[in-house]
């Protein structure tokens, strides 16, 4: 646990060093947030199918699977509704704002972040409790993927003239919630062959969300072929890693 714990916790932080960089260097161009955001599409997708999926599978049966994969999916879906409801373009627009809202902007999206990043500790969790290279392999493209959330959770709120100190408090509070689902995913997902089948699947399917309706078409809206060679590096560095097991 201790181990799942650190590990956890520094992927969460990779969200706290996304709001570092907005801060103190600037924001990345779009080419590179395109090629993190493609690798990071690539690794979580080929973890789902490769690792998380046949997982599932192994530990349960095909029913006990599909159920986990659709609450993950319906999970993100109900969270993403929700936040459109109460603020229907937590995106970044390129015209001049009020600060007012700029700070509205950026607590909608430090609300959506935090709701995320529960699902994906709790993918963490069940991923270490597959196979250690799974969980490890999933907090690394987590963290690939934290990276520009914390870089586009400080930005509005920099527009919004929130001070540095509180930007950096928030980025740290919402890194926490990863150990959290991780800590959550150990405890409720883990406690017989049922349940580590419904875990695996649940972070399958949110991890799907994630893939299909934010990452994915993101790193393409940025710069198609950083994506795709951030997709392509995902697939070499997969083969490798598996190819060392």
């Amino acid at each position: 646990m201790s181990e799942l714990l650190i590990i956890s916790t520094l992927t969460g932080l990779t969200t706290l060093l996304g709001a570092v960089t907005t801060l103190f260097i600037g924001t990345p161009g779009k080419k590179l947030m395109a090629f993190y955001l493609g690798l990071s599409t690539g690794m979580m997708t080929l973890v789902s199918v490769i690792d998380l999926l046949p997982a599932s599978l192994r530990n349960g049966d095909f029913y006990g699977t599909l159920l986990g994969v659709c609450m993950g999916l319906i999970f993100l879906l109900v969270v993403q509704k929700l936040m459109n409801h109460f603020y229907p373009h937590p995106h970044l627009d390129v015209l001049d704002e009020e600060s007012s809202a700029w700070q509205k902007t950026g607590w909608m999206m430090t609300i959506a972040i935090a709701l995320h990043h529960i699902p994906e500790g709790i993918a963490i969790g069940a991923g270490f409790h597959a196979h250690h290279s799974i969980g490890a392999m999933i907090a690394l493209s987590m963290s690939l993927h934290n990276i520009p959330e914390g870089i586009g959770l400080s930005a509005p709120l920099i527009l919004g003239q929130l001070g540095r100190l509180r930007i950096l408090l928030v980025a740290f509070l919402i890194s926490l919630c990863i150990p959290l689902g991780a800590w959550l995913g150990e405890l409720y997902f883990t406690s017989s062959p049922q349940a580590i089948t419904f875990g695996m699947a649940f972070a399958c399917g949110a991890m799907a969300y994630i893939i299909i309706k934010e990452m994915g078409p993101a790193s393409i809206r940025l710069h198609p072929k950083s994506a795709q060679l951030g997709m392509f590096v995902s697939l070499i560095a997969m083969i490798f890693l598996h190819f060392l097991e």
